[in-house]
């Protein structure tokens, strides 16, 4: 039997030629001690779709849910309080952000609206979205994680609340002190060969997988990830790269604390 399901990476079609290859690599060593056959392709909204047959293929299943997340492909396998991998799509300044979960997102509407990333991020005091997006690096493409809140089948509209893994991780970032970039755009690799040609790797310590095509590259303490960006994005082409300041976060509550 041929299990069909989408993966929760999402590349972009203009990417796809060069990144589907690499991900293809990272799902045959991900396989490679099991009975199972993996063809790949890849959604009108840009997920990775699989088909899987062999005998392994339901624990090959269960592995890829548990390292990479499953996407949802139609309205009715979503349910309040879900857990998912989403990717933010654009920011409405109105309205919050609007969000990609997957096939579904063709055509039905997700997003964190302007009100819950005020309860989540700034204690419910009322802040511009723009500020809020800058300062948690919500940036367009970036990976988060969400918790549906509300399901509207009739108006095909779902929305969410950013997860508590996510807020967690925010947190935990804050309290670290250390400067991160995150860097949308291709896999660990890139970033790798980067960090060597701009000769920067005593200042980024470690990088950490958000997704296949992002990362976060932990700087040194006491290392400014403005400087990093300048000296690693003329090797990153194909990237965008946003600086996560621990400061900043701080400032925003600051600020907050002072209205």
């Amino acid at each position: 039997m041929v299990v069909k399901l989408v993966i929760a990476e999402r590349i972009p079609h203009d990417a796809q030629t060069r990144l589907m290859p690499v991900f293809k690599t990272r799902i045959d060593r991900l396989s490679s001690s099991l009975n199972v056959s993996v063809k790949l392709g890849v959604t009108t909204s840009d997920f990775v779709s699989a088909e899987i047959e062999g005998s392994d293929s339901e624990f090959f299943v269960e592995l890829i849910k548990r390292e990479m997340r499953l996407a949802p492909q139609d309205l009715s396998e979503i349910e309040v309080n879900d857990n998912l991998k989403a990717y933010v799509n654009g920011i409405n300044k109105q309205h919050g952000i609007e969000v990609s979960i997957g096939p579904v997102s063709l055509k039905t509407k997700c997003e964190v609206a302007r009100e819950p990333l005020k309860a989540q991020l700034c204690d419910g005091r009322d802040f511009p979205v723009e500020k809020i997006v800058q300062s948690y690096c919500l940036q367009e493409d970036v990976p988060i994680l969400i918790r549906v809140t509300s399901v509207d089948v009739m108006r095909r509209h779902i929305e969410a609340w950013i997860s508590d893994d996510q807020i967690a991780r925010f947190e935990q970032w804050r309290r670290e002190r250390f400067h991160r970039i995150i860097a949308i755009g291709g896999p660990q690799e890139e970033l790798r060969e980067a960090i060597r040609l701009s000769r920067t790797d005593r200042d980024v310590t470690e990088i950490e997988g958000l997704s296949f095509t992002a990362s976060s590259l932990v700087c040194k303490l006491g290392t400014e990830a403005p400087g990093i960006i300048a000296m690693i994005g003329r090797y990153l082409s194909n990237f965008k790269l946003h600086a996560f300041l621990p400061g900043r976060v701080d400032r925003l509550r600051i600020e907050l604390a002072g209205n």
